[in-house]
């Protein structure tokens, strides 16, 4: 997979790091693992280890008896407790990450619309998704598409669509944070633009 398509999977990660459980990382006190653990993961697990691990969340969540669209973040809550994080979360923590992150995204989305007038179509997102994530040959993508019985074009443009929905609000987005705090580095746009999510969050 070419430098591109990597970038951009790991700022959809960093998205999801920053908005969906930074705000609750102290009260949860979840402790990542190193980044050294991580890398040696990144370079020595295959389709088959990721395919184990995303199993194994998708049975879990399945005992959670929680509306559609809460169990799509629980799965995500899931996936990274068992790829990134050290902690062992409880169930209880799991359903309250998870809802924190629910809400996050909705307020995320909602600042960037009515304070920024930030606004996408679904054409620019499919495009989006087309000429990246649909290319995707990371064995990662591909065990968690097959994990939950779908296939990669499935997987981009139905479950995890809200997330490169995202990605397609960010790229317009980031230019108006860059004007606003006058940085251009994306890893602390992210951060800045965390705390104006968290900043709202608490005002709800």
């Amino acid at each position: 997979m070419n430098n591109s398509i990597k970038n951009f999977f790991a700022l959809v990660t960093s998205i999801f790091l920053i908005t969906g459980c930074q705000t609750e990382l102290k009260k949860v006190e979840i402790e990542m693992k190193s980044e050294d653990e991580q890398k040696q993961m990144l370079d020595t697990y295959t389709y088959d280890d990721y395919k184990r691990v995303f199993e194994g969340v998708m049975s879990v969540a399945a005992a959670y008896d929680e509306n559609e669209q809460l169990v799509k973040w629980i799965i995500r809550t899931l996936a990274m407790e068992k790829l990134y994080y050290k902690t062992d979360l409880t169930d209880e923590e799991v359903v309250h990450l998870s809802k924190k992150a629910m809400d996050e995204d909705k307020v995320w989305k909602l600042i960037a619309k009515e304070e920024y007038g930030i606004k996408v179509t679904e054409d620019e997102v499919d495009k989006n998704i087309q000429e990246g994530p649909d290319t995707s040959d990371l064995p990662q993508h591909l065990a968690y598409a097959d994990a939950l019985g779908m296939s990669l074009v499935e997987l981009n443009h139905n479950f995890d669509r809200d997330l490169y929905e995202k990605n397609v609000i960010w790229l317009k987005l980031r230019t108006e944070l860059t004007e606003k705090y006058n940085i251009t580095d994306n890893n602390q746009l992210v951060e800045k633009y965390g705390e104006e999510v968290k900043t709202k969050m608490n005002k709800l």
